[in-house]
């Protein structure tokens, strides 16, 4: 799941620890699709201008004091979600690198006005040698650039 990146704001969002409007929510079992729902419910509410990544902790954790009232409870798994493409993953690592590589490419893409793809590649991989001097280190998943925007993704597209 996608959601469009550019032109987000931050905000100042107070956090809470698993109470939403006064309520303290029950802790519950939730599949990564149901969190995946309860982000795009939450999405919808969001006011123009504020950015999903609100919900996003620095380390990629979801807060989920602020999914609860779509959730109906605070889920006992933790799920993670890149602050660059908003997928959602049940591994940290995951969207850790998503989110460095993302922020290289981005930054290539300015300097050098080009894409850092491997030459020839039909799957637009992107080249982490042309990404070296962006990146402290190399990533351990590989990466490919989709045509939304010069977002990355970890699935290798189909076809071609």
């Amino acid at each position: 799941m996608l959601f469009r990146r550019r032109g987000r704001k931050k905000d100042d969002r107070g956090k809470s620890s698993g109470k939403s409007e006064g309520r303290q929510w029950p802790k519950i079992d939730v599949t990564i699709d149901e969190v995946k729902k309860g982000v795009q419910d939450y999405h919808k509410q969001l006011p123009a201008g504020v950015s999903l990544s609100v919900l996003v902790e620095p380390d990629n954790r979801i807060d989920y004091s602020l999914l609860a009232p779509f959730l109906q409870g605070i889920p006992r798994k933790q799920y993670y979600m890149s602050k660059e493409t908003f997928e959602i993953f049940d591994d940290p690592e995951i969207p850790r690198v998503l989110d460095q590589v993302q922020r290289a490419v981005d930054q290539y893409i300015q300097d050098k006005k080009s894409f850092p793809i491997i030459e020839g590649d039909p799957y637009y991989k992107i080249s982490y040698f042309k990404l070296a001097d962006y990146l402290d280190e190399r990533p351990s998943i590989d990466t490919y650039l989709t045509d939304v925007e010069n977002m990355i993704t970890h699935k290798r597209p189909e076809g071609n």
